[in-house]
């Protein structure tokens, strides 16, 4: 049976790079693009297995969408992976006039393109700006993801010149995540370490209410890898929270933590899941 993934298109993004690692889990794959992180989530209903989206950059910080995504619908997140995020400069011509870039890949990217950026074009994908480049006649660069140039889409020696990892931060990456509709949870493997996350909804708001949640993790030990708030859309000052944390939702003590926050708040679950090869703790 071949597993259907959803990923952010088009073919050539980080997101297909993550969604390839993780389609080495199923015997047998079928990688689907989609426009926008909005139509990807909503590939579940098409017919998708697995959807696999972005959550968090070192640079740029937390997905919104992706996050926002997980009290709109019920999903679970089953697995994880860290990209590394490298990009290059390529050009047609040593003294380009314009640039195009995608617009995030410009934030990573600020401070070479600040000091030796022509014009800058901005494009809605990294591919993009790599086809516009290829299709135009006039001095011009792009702004591209490093593992394009030769062993992937293109060869490095068809440009004029080529400017290796111009990222700000040189160990960047973007976290993704694997999610699929809402169900029961696997029991815990014994010997392995998971981590978990939940959305706490705001529809019982009152002062207080966000250290209630921290000293409930606190009493029960359970160790804080990320906390997020998000607004609820509804009016200023309401927001839920994006928690993941140590453990998983059925060892005791995350749910002696979560019966407490349940007693005030709406709680969803969103999974249990292995860490990725790079994560920090923040409590």
């Amino acid at each position: 049976m071949t597993t259907k993934i959803a990923t952010l298109g088009p073919a050539g993004t980080f997101s297909e790079l993550a969604a390839r690692n993780f389609a080495k889990r199923y015997t047998a794959s079928n990688i689907v693009f989609y426009p926008t992180l909005r139509r990807t989530v909503d590939a579940l209903d098409d017919g998708a297995d697995i959807i696999v989206v972005p959550i968090e950059n070192i640079v740029e910080g937390i997905v919104s969408p992706v996050v926002d995504s997980f009290v709109r619908r019920p999903l679970q997140i089953i697995a994880e992976a860290t990209i590394p995020v490298r990009f290059s400069v390529v050009m047609n011509h040593p003294r380009p006039q314009r640039l195009y870039a995608q617009f995030v890949a410009q934030g990573q990217c600020s401070e070479w393109l600040t000091r030796h950026a022509p014009d800058i074009v901005t494009t809605a994908s990294n591919t993009e700006a790599l086809s516009l480049l290829q299709a135009t006649k006039e001095p011009a660069a792009a702004l591209i993801p490093e593992h394009l140039l030769d062993g992937g889409r293109v060869a490095s020696t068809t440009f004029a010149t080529v400017v290796h990892d111009v990222t700000d931060v040189a160990h960047n990456e973007t976290r993704f995540v694997a999610l699929q509709s809402a169900q029961p949870l696997a029991l815990p493997k014994l010997g392995t370490e998971y981590k978990s996350a939940v959305v706490i909804v705001d529809d019982a708001d009152h002062p207080g209410l966000l250290l209630e949640h921290l000293q409930a993790f606190a009493v029960h030990q359970v160790n804080l890898l990320s906390l997020v708030s998000r607004p609820t859309g509804q009016k200023f000052g309401q927001y839920h929270f994006f928690i993941e944390f140590e453990g998983h939702l059925l060892h005791s003590q995350v749910q002696a933590a979560l019966s407490a926050i349940k007693l005030r708040n709406r709680v969803i679950e969103l999974g249990s899941y292995r860490y990725s090869s790079s994560n920090s703790s923040c409590s």
